[in-house]
């Protein structure tokens, strides 16, 4: 039985993409994926560091640590680790500090680096605000977990809580090491009968050349600007048309996600002249019953090559945009397989990251997480607003990082369109520092109106619709 092991296919996109941006330091990325939880009622402490412990003992990735960094890291799934639950009074300090300390606290989970070869490689902290109210705060390392596993770390949490109280049995072991969490999610993406060879060829066949573009105007960043500092600008579309959007997905024998996505498509593609964009999306990556169980990184990320002519009916880009996504997914594999397949001299180039695949990037918010009961408890979701305390430098700054990788922090800090799940807006997030609120206050407007034509009339074509004057972002977009 070895001791160390390669990343499982899930993890290889993500590494690839924190080595570029810091080849020496990958945890300076902060890419992390955080939960918080409100728990209402009669906490019993001691029980819940103990369940806390037990999901520990459970899921391996909870336990990991890396042995090796570069290009072919190697992990370690160490026998034991101590639960790192953090204990935190604030039950004698005004509500309104309360709050101040929560969202410091939550600011330090998500920009406090992680060293990988550390474990365990993520936080937790329980705030106690008053004697029938608590706040649970989790943020994990992204090479350990995606957005799914919050949920079954949560979940587990309550049952191993509910078991510790005699309230349940134990949950049985899951049988799943590293190992064979690597070899499920190969077969998972052999599920639907393409071959490695098939799905190589389909992304050689549809992603090359491959032509790095910064779609939206950016200058290089000033020595001083934060890279991983993220500010997001909600939206909302009108009443009339979110009520619009259901029957007219229906029609095109969509879902409203892809009619939302061709509008996207249709948006770039006037602004910036292209008659072909590239989106990168991303998918759940857990098809069995198993997989959504554990905890580590599954989702898949995939790109959607669409053409869109001037003066074809937009109902084609939605045509286009269904099937590109259906095929997309049938097709998703392995980071390094894809990457191969698309960049032969790849071994060569390395770190070299997804985000040279695509030209913008959208997807969906995660569908709420579910209230659970433990015994004596409402466990809910909260959100929970990161701000640093008055004086806190930026975690990382443009002088930093190696020179050679700023391009690569600047794509990270493109923006992206994340729609909401019940499809009625969403938000924009981007690095202020280097893309400015007129550009997003322009991409708003223009999204906007796109979807509404798309929605009264998806036979108008791109060149006819209407968009705000004044709101030409990428008028000046360099290739």
């Amino acid at each position: 039985m070895p001791t160390t092991f390669p990343l499982a296919p899930g993890q290889q996109m993500m590494w690839e993409f924190m080595t570029a941006l810091d080849p020496a330091r990958p945890g300076a990325a902060r890419l992390v994926v955080v939960e918080f939880r409100r728990l209402r009622g009669s906490l019993r402490v001691d029980v819940l560091r103990q369940a806390m412990q037990d999901v520990v003992d459970r899921h391996d990735a909870l336990r990991m640590r890396f042995d090796r960094i570069g290009v072919e890291p190697e992990v370690r799934i160490l026998p034991h680790v101590e639960s790192p639950l953090e204990y935190v009074d604030l039950s004698g300090l005004p509500p309104a500090e309360q709050q101040a300390r929560v969202e410091r606290i939550a600011y330090a989970h998500r920009n406090d680096e992680f060293d990988p070869g550390r474990a365990p490689l993520w936080r937790a902290a329980l705030v106690r605000l008053s004697e029938t109210e608590h706040v649970l705060a989790l943020c994990f390392f992204h090479m350990v977990s995606d957005g799914w596993s919050c949920r079954v770390v949560v979940e587990d949490l309550c049952h191993a809580y509910a078991a510790r109280l005699g309230a349940a049995d134990p949950q049985p072991p899951l049988g799943v090491d590293h190992t064979a969490l690597a070899a499920l999610q190969e077969a998972e993406q052999a599920g639907n009968g393409v071959d490695a060879a098939a799905r190589a060829a389909y992304w050689r066949d549809r992603l090359r050349p491959v032509e790095p573009y910064q779609l939206f105007p950016a200058s290089p960043p000033a020595p001083d600007v934060a890279l991983s500092a993220e500010v997001a600008s909600r939206f909302a579309f009108p009443p009339e048309v979110t009520a619009r959007l259901r029957p007219a997905a229906r029609r095109a024998r969509t879902s409203p996600y892809v009619l939302l996505l061709a509008a996207y498509l249709v948006l770039l593609s006037r602004r910036a002249g292209r008659p072909r964009v590239v989106l990168g999306t991303t998918t759940l990556g857990r098809e069995s019953p198993l997989s959504r169980q554990l905890v580590g990184q599954f989702t898949n990320n995939v790109y959607l090559p669409v053409a869109v002519a001037a003066d074809a009916p937009m109902s084609a880009v939605v045509d286009a945009a269904h099937a590109s996504l259906a095929e997309a997914v049938a097709h998703a594999t392995a980071f390094h397989r894809l990457a191969r397949a698309v960049r032969p001299d790849f071994a060569a180039i390395r770190p070299w990251p997804d985000n040279h695949l695509f030209d913008a990037w959208f997807q969906s918010a995660a569908s709420a997480s579910p209230v659970l009961h433990c015994p004596g408890l409402r466990v809910e979701p909260v959100d929970i607003t990161a701000r640093p305390a008055p004086g806190t430098p930026p975690p990382v700054v443009a002088a930093d990082v190696p020179p050679e990788c700023l391009p690569v922090w600047v794509k990270r800090g493109s923006p992206i369109v994340v729609v909401d799940d019940d499809r009625a807006g969403g938000v924009v997030i981007r690095n202020r520092g280097v893309f400015g609120d007129d550009l997003v206050r322009g991409l708003i407007d223009d999204y906007v109106a796109v979807v509404s034509a798309l929605v009264t009339d998806p036979g108008t074509t791109p060149a006819e619709v209407h968009l705000p004057d004044g709101a030409c972002f990428l008028d000046h977009a360099i290739g």
